[in-house]
């Protein structure tokens, strides 16, 4: 009997090591932590415009927004305040809007004053691979990136921003 249990605790302590090790595995530090290559975005005008930052050697800020959320909304004027108070030679923010109405979108990007040729809307099918392949299931954000494509920053402050671009 005593053979039992011990074979009964070692399988339930196996059991407890593999849950916590697989419990600290994170998708997110697979593909969008610091260091690692950006994640393959679904649309092809997004990769073109990705594509042509990389080649003028310029950095991107990547923003991911929704007018149903106030804060990543904000968060896209913070940072377009920023590139018109700093200039633009070496960022680029790219914003992709996850809004399901079209129209909604083309408004706010007119009354917002966002740069409307770097702003993209996604929706259906694409939009949830997009949020799937980037994690947003938590909520929206941004990721800088250097002329490489390589993320070096998640949400970055204006500070963090020209200490890396100004200094």
């Amino acid at each position: 009997m005593t053979e039992n249990i011990k074979k009964t605790i070692l399988i339930f302590s196996l059991f407890i090591g593999l849950l916590l090790t697989s419990s600290g595995f994170n998708r997110t530090s697979l593909n969008t932590s610091i260091g690692k290559d950006m994640p393959t975005i679904a649309d092809e005008q997004i990769n073109n415009a990705l594509k042509q930052c990389e080649n003028d050697g310029k950095y991107v800020l990547l923003s991911f927004w929704s007018t149903s959320d106030a804060l990543s909304r904000q968060s896209v004027n913070d940072y377009t305040s920023w590139l018109k108070t700093n200039g633009n030679s070496k960022i680029d923010l790219l914003s992709v809007n996850f809004d399901k109405s079209e129209r909604l979108f083309q408004e706010i990007v007119k009354r917002d004053g966002l740069n409307s040729d770097m702003q993209f809307n996604v929706s259906g099918n694409q939009a949830f691979k997009i949020k799937d392949e980037f994690h947003l299931d938590k909520g929206y954000g941004s990721i800088l990136l250097d002329p490489s494509g390589k993320i070096i920053a998640h949400n970055p402050t204006r500070e963090q921003l020209d200490d890396i671009l100004f200094s």
